[in-house]
């Protein structure tokens, strides 16, 4: 399937999602001692009188749309003492949903519901649903969202929360950025469902991802008033069931005073799809950012940790030795984020000390090994040219107590040892001076007894 027909595809199954989920009605009404209930499905009616399902209809979607959108269902009630009275029920319609419900010949009930079709009804909200994680454990539980039906398919499996916004290769809509300024603006000035549904059908067009940076640009030129910018903002993420419309709401948000909503945006922030947009609205519409983005960096495990460590400001030594021992602990095997920690956390100034913790020591070992695992030489220059590796093996023969810490030595030994990975490095006198001293200082850890027996 091409992807112009996978597109088609993708969006054909969610309106049907939607439409389904309009036309889906349930009633139960109380007649005389008597309960009369029904249910009503895009596909499938049913009449039930005292528990018992007495007519129930299959329907053709499409007849029904097209040719027949109206339907029956009857059925006959014992009253008592002999006597039985008919039930008939008449539902349908395509811009009001009527239903009717007769017995005998009186009208016991009837309702009419307008079918507006509004693209965040009948969906759980995404923002009370995350906070309410937050509230109860203090953190997501589950990275997975009340719209993952409405994004994955058994074409788009389900992936790592913040995942796919940072590995995106879609073209942006041409044009998709200033019509959907131009909806915003009239939403701002005219706040009603109708302009409300319009810019959030837009939103949930695309990826916000794929325009956002053109967005964000235009918006800051538009010169929209902030007091309904942020009104229209608060509203999309109270009303947002889809995760795009959070997006986009929480950076229309940081392009506001968003001082009075900033625990609320970290609560959001905890969830790892999320995490890039807040940090994004902290660092804008904020006065003190960094303390809630070091907060979020130590709640996420995955992808929103990265950009959290990225963006974080190594101001305090508690910063600086959290980066050093838990940074670059997650989910993602991400070289860089070992990187960034070394950097940020001054490991190379740390490791100077003659006697250094166990902790900062480990914290070490997995900043080696996730940049080893990277194999980008930039990286690893780094380490080599701060003496790092240097150091960090100086200080093993205290702290390699355990099979774990003999892993990370026994890592750096295949690094030293692979002469493919070296190959650029083989007229550089200085670097591969470095690399005999290190592999000097290596060895007698590695040749110990005890570690003979372990695996390699």
């Amino acid at each position: 399937m091409g992807f112009i027909e996978d597109f088609k595809q993708h969006i054909l199954r969610n309106v049907m999602k939607d439409i389904e989920k309009e036309f889906q009605k349930t009633w139960s009404i109380d007649y005389k001692g008597h309960v009369i209930e029904i249910h009503h499905a895009l596909k499938e009616e049913q009449l039930i009188l005292d528990g018992q399902i007495v007519d129930r209809k299959q329907k053709n979607l499409m007849f029904y749309l097209k040719l027949k959108p109206y339907s029956t269902l009857s059925g006959t009630l014992d009253v008592g003492d002999g006597v039985k009275q008919k039930v008939k029920v008449r539902f349908g319609g395509l811009i009001r949903f009527k239903c009717v419900v007769k017995v005998g010949r009186a009208v016991v009930w009837k309702e009419s519901i307008k079918l507006d079709f509004l693209p965040w009804n009948h969906k759980e909200m995404l923002v009370p649903f995350i906070e309410q994680q937050v509230q109860i454990h203090h953190r997501v539980m589950d990275d997975a969202l009340p719209d993952d039906e409405y994004v994955y398919s058994d074409h788009h499996p389900r992936v790592a929360a913040g995942y796919a916004d940072r590995h995106l290769d879609d073209v942006p809509t041409p044009f998709f950025s200033r019509k959907l300024l131009n909806r915003f603006a009239k939403q701002l000035h005219h706040p009603t469902i109708k302009t409300r549904k319009a810019t959030y059908e837009d939103i949930i067009f695309d990826r916000f991802a794929s325009y956002g940076g053109e967005f964000i640009e235009r918006l800051e030129k538009a010169n929209l008033d902030e007091a309904l910018m942020q009104q229209e903002a608060v509203w999309l993420l109270e009303h947002a069931a889809h995760r795009e419309v959070v997006k986009f709401a929480v950076m229309v948000l940081g392009h506001t005073n968003c001082e009075p909503f900033k625990e609320r945006l970290y609560a959001i922030g905890m969830h790892e799809e999320f995490t890039e947009y807040v940090i994004s609205a902290l660092l804008r519409g904020t006065r003190e950012p960094n303390p809630l983005i070091w907060k979020l960096a130590q709640s996420v495990q995955g992808w929103g940790k990265i950009e959290a460590v990225v963006q974080l400001e190594a101001t305090t030594p508690e910063i600086k030795r959290w980066l050093l021992t838990k940074g670059c602990e997650s989910t993602v095997q991400h070289g860089y984020l070992a990187y960034t920690c070394a950097v940020k956390g001054e490991l190379a100034s740390a490791l100077m000390q003659e006697t250094i913790s166990k902790e900062l020591y480990d914290g070490t070992g997995r900043i080696i090994e996730k940049i080893l695992q990277e194999a980008d030489p930039d990286l690893v220059d780094y380490l080599l040219e701060h003496a790092i590796f240097y150091r960090f093996v100086s200080h093993a023969a205290v702290h390699c107590n355990n099979e774990g810490d003999y892993h990370a030595l026994m890592q750096l030994a295949r690094y030293l040892a692979d002469e493919e990975a070296w190959e650029e490095s083989l007229e550089d006198v200085w670097k591969q001076e470095e690399r005999r001293l290190i592999q000097q200082k290596l060895q007698p850890l590695i040749d110990e007894p005890r570690w003979q027996l372990s695996p390699t």
